[in-house]
């Protein structure tokens, strides 16, 4: 990743699941916490974060059994485990007024910490993920995950696997992505840095209810592109949420942050800009 500073690690126990996460500093700064999807960790936010990280206290959190957090058992790898991840990061970091920035099964992570804790969370950025039980295009991703290799010949192989998946990133951000989500395993071959058992355990119940709660100011962010969220099902986001607001942005798809990475902080700090304006 080219400029930007460097963030420093740190970590905290969540019910003996030892989570790792990594802080860019400014502490003195507005806190923003960023929550990855499946599969993926919390070096995916690398390029985000260190933009953000001039005016906010920016932490990324890998969730347990993902990066380098410790692996759960099969058992706790449901939603509210993620959950109680997301409690024992701000607890430990005694974190306020949160603008909580979730992606895929992140974002679903992010409002529920939100109904739960809303004392606490100034800000939602929901991007790219719905309140539905089934979504035939996370069915598919699913479909892919599960009879997927864990281990591939290469960094070059990793790269590839990640262009399938988001076409319109550039090649710096396709071979950042590929270093951090894998490790190197015997023979030069990398390996995925997740514990397979999450897939099996993976929890999408229907979350309609729980997200038409929601009152802080919200922002559903999708990439036009996306299969996964919808239209029509993020406008329904939108309407059933008091001021919640809407992008829809071209060039991308489901990881729209890493395909259009100026865009997507665009819009994100457009929104959290509004917050603070007088209303005209």
């Amino acid at each position: 990743m080219s400029g930007g500073p460097a963030p420093t690690s740190g970590h905290v126990d969540a019910g003996g699941v030892r989570l790792h996460y990594l802080d860019w500093g400014n502490h003195d700064a507005p806190a923003m916490v960023l929550l990855h999807g499946l599969q993926d960790c919390a070096r995916s936010w690398d390029f985000f974060a260190a933009s953000m990280s001039a005016d906010y206290r920016v932490v990324a959190l890998d969730h347990r059994g993902h990066g380098d957090s410790g692996r759960a058992t099969a058992e706790t790898y449901g939603l509210r485990d993620y959950v109680s991840d997301v409690h024992a990061l701000v607890d430990h970091l005694g974190l306020r007024s949160i603008t909580l920035v979730g992606h895929s099964a992140g974002g679903r992570n992010a409002f529920m910490f939100a109904l739960d804790r809303p004392e606490l969370v100034r800000a939602l950025v929901i991007v790219d993920i719905d309140p539905d039980a089934v979504n035939p295009d996370s069915r598919q991703m699913f479909d892919r995950y599960n009879t997927e290799s864990d281990e591939w010949e290469s960094l070059d192989a990793v790269v590839e696997r990640l262009r399938t998946r988001q076409p319109n990133s550039t090649e710096e951000m396709l071979a950042h992505q590929a270093l951090h989500m894998t490790s190197e395993v015997a023979g030069g071959r990398r390996a995925w840095k997740r514990d397979r058992a999450l897939l099996a355990a993976y929890e999408r119940p229907d979350l309609w209810a729980e997200w038409s709660r929601l009152r802080c100011p919200t922002l559903v962010l999708r990439g036009r592109q996306s299969e996964l969220l919808t239209h029509e099902v993020a406008v329904r986001m939108r309407e059933a949420v008091p001021g919640a607001r809407l992008a829809e942005l071209e060039g991308g798809a489901h990881w729209f942050y890493q395909e259009q990475p100026s865009d997507f902080e665009g819009a994100v700090r457009w929104f959290l800009e509004g917050l603070d304006s007088p209303p005209s």
